[in-house]
């Protein structure tokens, strides 16, 4: 106040003609304090002081000539004027030189106009006061690391500069209001009577979203104040005030003052500060609290906080689909559906025949290659003959010579010859079967009607071939099995006799009814993932199925519910997670 004092004391000496000295009083309980002087730095006037005291005093004009003397040849007159500002009782007293009685009367009328200023002056100062007040509280609560730590320290700091016997700050929770903070008070139990009273209070204030003060001062609003009433009563109290807190336009916690009996009341000042301390210090607050919440209780608040935007009137659409969504997890949670295992899959023959070469040889002709449509019989390929059909000739006319000469000996009657020739055309025959025998296994040929899935000799012609390579791979048209992939994951939900579909990258849109046959209970891994082979048949057969055609089969394993059906891999996987990480 000496600040706005002093500035409008100078500008008021300095307007009116001939004034030497002037003071602003204020009545105090405890006496009248000078709060301004003219000019600055002047040694204080006891006979101005007396006038000044006088007109505050008996709340009347003041005014005494002083007749010439040494040091003032004309004279000088002293008026006080008694003023008003803010309902607070003041007085101005000047001295002007070369003065009547009867010339004051426009200097009393100018400081009774230039009220108006000071209280101006007055207003434009307590707002910036409070501004720096309220903003420095925040710096105070946002420099500590931890909420608890920050609350306290700004509930201690309002109590020293408020001169209130306890600051209480509460923060809402889902049953109301918690006292979260005392001044001088780093801990305290939430079970006294006390902190429930203030509790109680808070809620009071935070119910009506507006700050409570009991006893109310002149032209306060009319409010509900029992809580107050019994808070002041109970705990011997002279005065409370509590001024609710709000962020995002919501309430979020209160702050209470308490002064102790027989000391000043709260007045429309420290009303007006105490709101707009709460103002500034809800947001912060909550920002704090917020920052040093566990992740599991900030979802626990931005759920709280969702819940109550959908409460609010006029939010239709937020409300449908919020309505919407609980809808489709209420679906989730209790209705069934077919659960079903996913395996990739892979189509073979039922049999598969492998063709090799018979004997060693050379590739003369290749008639057919993978992929091809054969019939039982028909030639797949054929090996270089020619040194067999040579070999073959030597040996009928060696078989020939030998019948000739058994025809002699025979014709001599030479026993023991006939014997001897007899022998070697049996040699001779035999070898000619075999050369028959070698003959044929230089044409390969396909053993049933199927499909060539494996094998082409058109690149290798004249290529030489031992014994027992596998040339081609034929698989018949009219049974196949399905190769599933199971993962291990899943393996214990597979069994023989389940049905299922398959879908084949070559025909996405003819899914194909298959029935588990065997589950083969020896893993393999392969590409980083372990699996279970598990065959299956197919039910019926389609003319463009084709050996090797891969795809996607999925097992129908039984009805689950849908959220276990959705999540129960990843609820697996936090299982095995968290037992791996246990001591």
């Amino acid at each position: 106040m000496e600040s706005a004092a002093q500035t409008w004391l100078t500008r008021q000496c300095e307007r009116i003609r001939g004034v030497t000295q002037g003071v602003l009083v204020l009545a105090e309980p405890q006496g009248t304090v000078a709060v301004a002087r003219w000019p600055v730095g002047a040694v204080d006037s006891a006979a101005l002081d007396a006038t000044a005291n006088a007109a505050l005093t008996g709340r009347e004009v003041v005014s005494e000539v002083r007749p010439p003397s040494a040091g003032s040849p004309t004279g000088r007159c002293q008026v006080a004027v008694p003023i008003s500002v803010h309902s607070r009782a003041c007085a101005v007293a000047l001295e002007v030189e070369d003065a009547k009685g009867s010339e004051l009367g426009p200097v009393v009328d100018l400081l009774r106009l230039g009220v108006c200023w000071l209280e101006a002056l007055l207003e434009r100062e307590a707002a910036t006061t409070q501004l720096v007040t309220a903003l420095e509280l925040v710096e105070i609560a946002l420099e500590h690391g931890r909420f608890q730590a920050g609350a306290t320290a700004v509930a201690t700091e309002l109590a020293t500069r408020l001169g209130c016997e306890r600051v209480s700050i509460g923060m809402t929770r889902k049953a109301g209001i918690r006292v979260e903070a005392l001044s001088h008070s780093a801990d305290f139990d939430a079970r006294l009577q006390l902190i429930r009273s203030l509790a109680a209070a808070m809620d009071e204030a935070a119910d009506q979203d507006a700050a409570v003060v009991y006893p109310p001062f002149s032209k306060a609003p009319t409010r509900i104040t029992r809580e107050h009433e019994a808070l002041v009563q109970q705990h011997g109290t002279g005065a409370a005030l509590t001024v609710p807190m709000a962020s995002d336009g919501k309430i979020v916690g209160a702050i209470t003052f308490e002064r102790r009996f027989g000391g000043r009341p709260f007045d429309a000042a420290t009303f007006q500060l105490c709101e707009d301390v709460a103002a500034l210090l809800g947001p912060a607050l909550v920002l704090q609290r917020d920052a040093g919440a566990s992740a599991l209780e900030r979802c626990r608040m931005f759920v709280a906080a969702r819940c109550a935007e959908l409460s609010e009137p006029g939010r239709m659409l937020p409300k449908l689909v919020a309505a919407t969504l609980l809808l489709v997890l209420a679906v989730f949670v209790f209705a069934h559906g077919d659960y079903r295992l996913t395996a990739q899959a892979t189509l073979e023959g039922r049999v598969q025949r492998v063709i090799v070469a018979g004997l060693d040889g050379y590739i003369a002709e290749a008639n057919a290659r993978a992929g091809d449509i054969v019939s039982q019989g028909q030639v797949l390929a054929r090996l270089e003959d020619r040194d067999l059909l040579l070999e073959r000739r030597k040996w009928a006319g060696r078989r020939e010579q030998l019948r000739k000469e058994y025809r002699e000996a025979l014709a001599l009657r030479d026993r023991a010859q006939v014997n001897i020739i007899s022998a070697r055309i049996a040699q001779a025959s035999a070898q000619l079967e075999l050369l028959e025998e070698n003959l044929l296994r230089t044409r390969l040929v396909a053993p049933f009607d199927g499909i060539v899935v494996r094998g082409d000799l058109s690149q290798s012609m004249g290529s030489p071939v031992e014994r027992g390579d596998v040339l081609f791979e034929v698989a018949p048209l009219d049974g196949f099995r399905i190769i599933l992939e199971v993962d291990e994951r899943d393996i214990s939900d597979a069994a023989v006799g389940q049905r299922g579909h398959l879908t084949l990258s070559a025909l996405p849109g003819k899914p194909l009814a298959l029935v588990v046959e065997r589950v083969t209970p020896v893993a393999t891994a392969e590409d980083g993932r372990n699996f279970f082979r598990v065959d299956a048949r197919l039910e019926q057969l389609t003319p463009a199925l084709r050996p090797g055609m891969e795809g996607v089969a999925k097992i129908e394993v039984g009805e689950r519910r849908l959220i276990w059906i959705w999540t129960h891999s990843l609820v697996d996987w936090l299982r095995l997670w968290i037992w791996t990480w246990l001591p």
